[in-house]
C-alpha cells in the first residue's frame, strides 16, 4: 500500500513474514530499477530502518553530505555522516521524525 506524504516521500506498508522476509511491492521496486538478486543495504538509526539500493550510482549522492570538512575524514566518520543524512530524509509511518527518535 503507498501512502503520500504532501511533498517528494511516499511511503509503503510492508509486512515481516514468519521467515523474516519483506516482499516489496512492485511499483516502489520498478520505480527504484531493482531486479531480482539486487542488493539492499539496510542502515539502523534510533529506531528508524533506511533500505538503500546498493546498485545506486555515486554521482546520485552527489551533495547529499554537504560542503566537504576541513581535512581528512575517517572512514567511520564518512559511514556515520552518510546514515544520518539518509535517516534525516525518512519519516517513519507513524509521523515520527529524526528529531523526535533522539
Amino acid at each position: 500500500m503507498e501512502c503520500n506524504l504532501g511533498d517528494s516521500r511516499m511511503t509503503w506498508k510492508l509486512t515481516v513474514s514468519a521467515k523474516g522476509q519483506v516482499t516489496i511491492p512492485k511499483d516502489l521496486r520498478e520505480r527504484l530499477s531493482l531486479l531480482p538478486g539486487d542488493e539492499l543495504v539496510a542502515v539502523l538509526e534510533a529506531d528508524q530502518l533506511l533500505l538503500t539500493p546498493k546498485n545506486i550510482d555515486f554521482n546520485d549522492l552527489a551533495g547529499l553530505l554537504g560542503q566537504p570538512p576541513k581535512g581528512r575524514a575517517s572512514l567511520e566518520d564518512i559511514d556515520t555522516t552518510v546514515a544520518r543524512a539518509a535517516g534525516e530524509n525518512v519519516v517513519a509511518s507513524d509521523g515520527r521524525n529524526s528529531e523526535a527518535a533522539e
